[in-house]
């Protein structure tokens, strides 16, 4: 229980911020986007554009208006968070979180790649605008979260394999999603006005 009370009784930030845990998540993250930029570059199967990026990639079209843009990149984030939260009340979230923050990479290297396929500069400012800023605000939710549902996941086998009776605060880890929720409404709005700017190098 004290180890629980000392996991749970720690200022918001420092519970995503562990960097024994998050580093290691963010050097798979990284691993994934240069495996998807690989891919892109030696494969034919990219370099005839015969593939569209990943679905949840979360690449929003300037084109479609306000809010089909806001409505893509925050269903991104969701679809992320949600999956992530799962994970983390499971006893392979040790596995399954670094498999998704690899996956996440690998799509976004791809379809940073496939945007800049003209290799202008209109096409760099276009990518810089549109598709940037809203991956890099979620790719930060989702690191950071993923780091907490690691630590609940551990703890979550740690409970189950002791020999004392442990407790573990779901409804805080609750409470703390539901925070990232409202996080990832701020940051597509946030990622939205960049994608609309972005139209100006269409």
């Amino acid at each position: 229980m004290e180890r629980a009370n000392a996991l749970f009784g720690t200022p918001f930030l420092q519970r995503f911020s562990r960097k024994r845990i998050l580093i290691p998540l963010l050097g798979v993250f990284f691993v994934g986007i240069l495996l998807g930029s690989s891919a892109v570059e030696s494969l034919d199967f990219f370099q005839q554009q015969t593939a569209m990026p990943l679905l949840f990639s979360g690449i929003p079209s300037p084109q479609k208006g306000f809010f089909p843009c806001f409505s893509t990149i925050l269903l991104n984030a969701v679809i992320g968070l949600i999956l992530l939260f799962l994970l983390g009340v499971t006893a392979f979230g040790a596995f399954g979180i670094p498999c998704f923050l690899l996956c996440k990479g690998v799509s976004l290297g791809i379809s940073v790649q496939l945007l800049l396929v003209d290799g202008n500069r209109t096409a760099l400012g276009y990518v810089a605008l549109c598709y940037t800023p809203g991956a890099a605000c979620t790719s930060l939710l989702l690191l950071l979260f993923a780091t907490r549902a690691l630590i609940f996941s551990n703890s979550l086998v740690k409970a189950g394999f002791s020999s004392q009776q442990e407790s573990l605060d779901f409804q805080f880890y609750f409470k703390d999603f539901r925070a990232f929720l409202c996080f990832a409404v701020l940051f597509s709005f946030l990622g939205t006005i960049f994608t609309m700017l972005s139209s100006l190098f269409v």
